[in-house]
């Protein structure tokens, strides 16, 4: 769905991006509100390991992406680092993470096990997951379980061509759908604040409102315990 007069635009899997005057901070303020909903305080320092192209990097800091007023930084009163997802720059977050103060590591799911086992390399594993959250962000669906990994602490839906973001409800384990930012028809979801193509939710159940205190308006999104991953 095209945006008239986009101040951001950009190519990405299955579609273009395009951001109009104002959206950003739009989008900004959703994230800010998914970080709050997986757990995560006011104040709190948040490392994002993406490339700088996603919005879950570039919405962190009003300092990183021009146009934007009030990244999630600036929203939650706290800190945000933002970490390269190439596989030179993860193997340099372990040394990153032993010395500063990570409340929350979100990182893309397909850097995931690059990440972990230079954790284990150099003996972080231990002192990271005392130390912070792991947010892992997935795309269609979680992947498959591997009980061998300890799991993250919360996951975060992100459908970058439907601008969607769903996060992983601290209360119910399910993934919200924002009341009042999408609407559900059928497994159609569409966002109602921006323009982005519906999305066709392919996998997954979906659960109306009034399933969680935690959003008592908000459609969600479960999966089976076999099929989830999570």
């Amino acid at each position: 769905m095209p945006t008239e007069n986009p101040y951001l635009s950009f190519d990405v899997p299955g579609g273009r991006l395009a951001f109009g005057d104002g959206d950003l901070d739009i989008w900004a303020e959703h994230l800010a509100w998914c970080y709050r909903m997986m757990g995560i305080p006011d104040g709190a320092t948040i490392a994002v390991q993406d490339f700088g192209s996603s919005p879950i990097s570039f919405l962190g800091s009003s300092l990183l992406m021009p146009g934007l007023h009030r990244g999630v930084a600036e929203r939650i009163d706290g800190r945000f680092i933002c970490l390269d997802a190439s596989a030179e720059r993860v193997t340099l977050t372990p040394a990153l993470l032993a010395q500063l103060a990570v409340d929350a590591l979100v990182i893309r799911e397909d850097v995931l096990v690059l990440l972990s086992a230079e954790l284990h390399k150099k003996g972080f594993a231990e002192l990271a997951q005392r130390a912070m959250k792991t947010i892992v962000v997935f795309g269609d669906q979680p992947s498959a379980l591997n009980p061998a990994r300890r799991p993250p602490s919360r996951h975060l839906m992100h459908v970058e061509n439907a601008l969607l973001l769903a996060p992983q409800c601290v209360k119910c384990e399910c993934f919200h759908l924002r009341d009042g930012f999408y609407q559900v028809d059928g497994r159609m979801i569409r966002n109602l604040r921006m323009a982005a193509p519906a999305y066709d939710l392919p996998r997954g159940e979906l659960f109306p409102p009034s399933h969680c205190a935690a959003g008592i308006r908000d459609w969600c999104i479960g999966w089976s315990p076999r099929g989830r991953g999570i």
